[in-house]
């Protein structure tokens, strides 16, 4: 008998899994502005363009603005302390009063955003916007241009926007700025901007161990900050290199001691004890392919740019790689947030499965939970706190089939979910489902929405404008990627997004190479996509890489040791049991 799950016992699952920031900071895919509502109702029209009620003339540059006294005090503690009781001219039935340092158009917007309660924010106004509203005292317009900013961050404006929120104090922007910086270190370091970072800041980079740059990169990132100046900056270079892994630094790194020649720089031995590589190159992507069945896992070495696997027919790691191989053909396999493997559904006879397994790190075995309510083939799997959701695949001709349950990881029991998408029945076999921010987004051929756990609701979305089978699903920055897939057994490159913060769809660069059922995941920034179906060819071992700032997809010379389809993928830490497990004989090769 089906089990319908309370919301009650949803209320209190924790949504954001700490294992990975990759998706931590919504980024919108245009770079539209934002339309503001402010907090306060909007005062009448009629108010607003009365001019005979107007007592008071806000002068710049010999132009005019007409206003209401008690309008510009009640929004602004500026002006409210302006008209107090030791205002000299109060009295009169209109004043004028000259504005310095913000430009009419600002006033104006700010001044229209006091009787209408909007205010349209864009890249191009949200500096002087910022300025104004620290001058007038307008702590609402300041926090909505810093959460505007926040989603604007790129390569090109960080450093200005970074420095624009130190000069105003504005620490919480300053440290968004810095984080990105770190976290887009390859793009950002060579700009002639970031020559000009004073000691401190870059100092601060170089320290961090987050920071995402191979070695040699940061090492002729220094040489380069120190040779824009190095009459001032050559006496840096020690206290510098000491923070860079020198022994990492694998092109330059027998020259390095030579070649510090600047006034100042007394290097005479090894500056850096650091042999480990910064933490996003300590981890990697972990495939488990279903087709050819018998292909044990690979890994893709972030550090190397290469993928690896056991070559060894006896060793340890090979004996539990064939243990590791997914339970059931056409099963799902995820890793849970504490480290274990999940799987569920699965193929027999052309039919989907009801099975659960989840794979013991301490017996190295899968084992066989209670099964689903119905037959999933290659299902969706997610996980929101302590529950699993499987979504889709379903091959029962039952009518009433749901289209989501629930496996409660402490109970090791299924339940179904009922609401509105029970009556979509395209979203039994047609579907792609991705995790953003607590939500779970169901995207169907026709209909599309997301589905939140916390007060069981579902609401509609816009459906993806060109629907694809056997696309690669996966989600980055508050994004979802439709990637690939075919349709009358055509592949094609196209690739669609979700923005989540602008609710659209947006068409992006497409594939290189037209595929589909192959893997996708997000690390370090990026999108990898690897193998998949190809025209003409059934696997394929091909591997691109998107970076969503470039919008370009870039073929990597690295090739899967074997042609894969039917891809399930995950990124793990090299430091994770899992890893050290599937590679406990090959680590000496892989680990550095």
């Amino acid at each position: 008998m089906d089990i319908s799950m309370e919301a009650s016992d949803r209320e209190s699952i924790p949504l954001n899994s700490n294992r990975y920031p990759d998706d931590d900071t919504e980024i919108a895919l245009t770079s539209k502005g934002l339309k503001y509502k402010g907090k306060n109702e909007p005062y009448p029209n009629f108010m607003q363009l009365d001019e005979c009620t107007m007592d008071v003339s806000l002068v710049v540059n010999n132009q005019k603005l007409n206003a209401h006294k008690n309008v510009l005090a009640s929004n602004s503690d500026y002006f409210d302390r302006m008209f107090d009781s030791y205002f000299k001219e109060r009295f009169q039935d209109k004043i004028e009063l000259n504005i310095t340092d913000v430009s009419f158009e600002i006033l104006s917007t700010l001044v229209q955003f006091f009787y209408t309660s909007e205010i349209y924010i864009t890249e191009n106004n949200v500096q002087d916007l910022l300025i104004s509203s620290s001058i007038f005292l307008l702590d609402e317009v300041q926090t909505a241009c810093v959460n505007y900013i926040k989603k604007i961050i790129d390569a090109e404006n960080c450093i200005n926007m970074k420095d624009f929120a130190n000069t105003l104090g504005l620490n919480d922007l300053y440290s968004i700025c810095m984080t990105y910086i770190i976290n887009n270190f390859r793009l950002v370091a060579n700009s002639k901007e970031f020559m000009k970072t004073n000691y401190d800041e870059i100092m601060l980079l170089i320290k961090n161990d987050d920071l995402f740059a191979k070695e040699d990169m940061v090492y002729d990132v220094v040489m380069n900050w120190i040779k824009y100046d190095p009459t001032t900056r050559s006496k840096y270079s020690s206290d510098l290199l000491w923070y860079v892994r020198l022994p990492l630094v694998l092109n330059t790194y027998q020259g390095v001691i030579k070649v510090h020649e600047y006034q100042g720089a007394k290097i005479n031995e090894l500056s850096s004890f650091r042999m480990e590589h910064r933490r996003p190159f300590r981890k990697g992507i972990l495939v488990i392919s279903h087709y050819p069945f018998e292909s044990t896992p690979e890994w893709y070495d972030a550090a190397l740019d290469q993928w690896q696997n056991c070559i060894c027919e006896n060793c340890l790691c090979k004996t539990f790689q064939y243990r590791l191989l997914p339970p059931r053909t056409l099963c799902t396999v995820i890793l849970l947030d504490d480290g274990r493997l999940f799987a569920a559904g699965g193929s027999r006879y052309g039919n989907g499965m009801k099975s659960t397994y989840l794979f013991d790190l301490k017996t190295n075995k899968w084992i066989s939970f209670m099964d689903m309510h119905f037959e999933r083939l290659k299902p969706f799997i997610v996980q929101l706190g302590s529950y699993v959701y499987a979504i889709g695949g379903c091959t029962s001709e039952k009518q009433d089939a749901s289209a989501i349950e629930c496996f409660d990881l402490q109970r090791k029991q299924w339940f179904v979910i009922n609401c509105e998408i029970d009556l979509i029945e395209t979203f039994k076999n047609n579907n792609y489902v991705a995790c953003v921010k607590g939500l779970i987004y169901i995207i169907g051929i026709n209909e599309a929405g997301y589905y939140d756990s916390r007060n069981h609701k579902w609401k509609y979305i816009d459906p993806i404008p060109e629907f694809n089978t056997g696309s690669a699903v996966c989600t980055l920055n508050g994004n979802i990627y439709i990637i690939g897939g075919q349709r009358l057994e055509n592949c094609y490159k196209s690739v669609w997004a979700y923005c989540t913060l602008t609710e659209e769809w947006v068409s992006l660069s497409e594939l290189n190479y037209a595929r589909s059922f192959s893997g996708a995941v997000a690390m370090n920034g990026n999108i990898y996509v690897f193998g998949g179906k190809m025209m003409n060819k059934s696997h394929s071992n091909t591997f691109e890489i998107y970076n969503p700032h470039d919008n370009k997809w870039v073929t990597s010379n690295a090739y899967m040791k074997k042609d894969r389809c039917h891809i399930d993928a995950i990124v793990i830490e090299k430091n994770s049991e899992l890893f050290k497990k599937v590679f406990e004989e090959a680590t000496n090769t892989i680990i550095h």
